[in-house]
């Protein structure tokens, strides 16, 4: 049986939010994003309220929210960071 692969695509500013992380965590950020290109809803994702298909992932302090098309295989990765309140959702496109 194939696996479908989904691809990844970054919102704008995305990957230098990425490239901005500290050290001890990109690696962790980095391994979760490339296993939604398998399985873009794990069981460690959550899906957020009010939203079709955007999810988060929460390793620590930190915040992966992403959106799920599965209509043309994507997964955009819409923020990264640490979260300072529900504002830090509130604005991705």
């Amino acid at each position: 049986m194939n696996k479908l692969r989904y691809q990844l695509d970054f919102a704008e500013g995305v990957r230098r939010q990425l490239e901005r992380l500290p050290g001890h965590i990109y690696p962790r950020i980095k391994r979760l994003i490339e296993a939604l290109k398998v399985n873009p809803r794990p069981s460690n994702a959550e899906r957020l309220r009010g939203t079709a298909e955007r999810y988060k992932i929460a390793p620590g302090e930190y915040r992966l929210v992403y959106r799920v098309q599965d209509e043309v295989l994507l997964v955009l990765v819409l923020k990264i960071g640490k979260k300072h309140g529900p504002e830090f959702y509130g604005k991705s496109p």
